[in-house]
């Protein structure tokens, strides 16, 4: 029987920059995006497409309304694909040590908006104190579960997310942070200096809701069909920094958590207040993606993250007490 070509004979005829090619126009369905996330002109992509298809001897992606749709070759090889550039993607990451102080790299972080103004200027002279060559680019990150986490970071190319869950995804490439509470927040003229709302005034007075994904039912809208309840959502926004303008001054009130609360409550007539029902607790997790589980710069900025929040928290409980005692 005729021995088979050496595995480094055989690969020598591939180019790997087409692998990541087929990829991204897997994970994209769309020949510009895909070109886009790995750096390339459309028609050099639209080349890379050509020497696939010669290459696979198919067509691998179809041109329909919906997109460039994979045909069943494309399907069955993709996983592999896939698994490949990982493992190419993590033995060269394990080669590589991270020294803060000298690297050179800007971290693609996707973070929800009200952390983007406590977290992330703490974070940044935290890091520019210690490691100056490093940089962010800082995305708001509309994140209402753990599948679409993993989407977004493979589709805006993030090294990490900020969000918070329901639940803990059963996944060892997410961290829990923090756990934080649901509150009810309202003008306190209208509603009083009082530690909690009875039911009628969370439930008569008009809301605005917090809402991260319009294809997602709302948390609160779920809890209250449970027990039986509605409630009249008159605005609904992903942005917890535009509360501030829309509830100061009517009786509107907002459910969200105590992390958000303590940030746009001081220097308001905001109160947060304690809700007549109960809703399960947010658990604030960071998330990346498997790929980058190895990549020591990763590593490094998941606990630079970790001793931030741990900071921010600890400076919001100070600021708070402090409001509460008049000082």
């Amino acid at each position: 029987m005729k021995e088979s070509h050496p595995l480094s004979q055989r690969l020598s005829r591939i180019n790997l920059n087409l692998l990541v090619a087929f990829h991204a126009l897997y994970q994209q369905r769309h020949l510009t995006r895909a070109a886009e996330q790995v750096n390339l002109s459309q028609p050099a992509m639209s080349h890379a497409l050509k020497k696939l298809r010669f290459q696979f001897e198919d067509e691998l992606f179809v041109k329909t309304a919906e997109g460039m749709q994979p045909t069943p070759m494309a399907d069955r090889v993709f996983q592999l694909i896939e698994q490949g550039l990982l493992q190419l993607d993590q033995a060269l990451a394990s080669t590589h040590s991270f020294e803060p102080e000298k690297a050179v790299r800007e971290f693609r972080v996707g973070i929800m908006d009200f952390m983007i103004h406590e977290l992330v200027p703490q974070l940044v002279k935290t890091v520019n104190q210690t490691a100056p060559g490093i940089s962010f680019n800082i995305l708001y990150a509309k994140i209402s579960n753990p599948d679409m986490a993993y989407k977004l970071l493979q589709e805006q190319e993030l090294d990490l997310a900020l969000t918070q869950f329901e639940y803990l995804p059963c996944s060892e490439f997410c961290e829990h942070l923090y756990t934080d509470n649901l509150v009810c927040v309202a003008d306190k003229d209208y509603y009083g200096d009082k530690p909690a709302l009875t039911l009628d005034e969370f439930l008569d007075p008009p809301h605005v809701a917090l809402s991260h994904r319009e294809d997602e039912p709302i948390l609160v809208n779920k809890r209250l069909a449970e027990l039986g309840f509605t409630r009249k959502v008159i605005v609904k926004t992903p942005y917890v920094t535009t509360l501030p303008t829309l509830l100061c001054g009517t009786n509107m009130v907002t459910v969200i958590n105590q992390y958000a609360a303590d940030f746009i409550c001081p220097g308001s007539n905001l109160q947060a207040y304690q809700l007549p029902v109960d809703f399960c607790t947010l658990k604030i997790c960071q998330i990346w993606e498997e790929r980058k589980d190895h990549d020591p710069g990763i590593r490094w900025l998941r606990e630079v993250i970790q001793q931030s929040i741990r900071q921010n928290l600890t400076q919001q409980r100070q600021h708070a007490r402090s409001v509460l005692s008049g000082d």
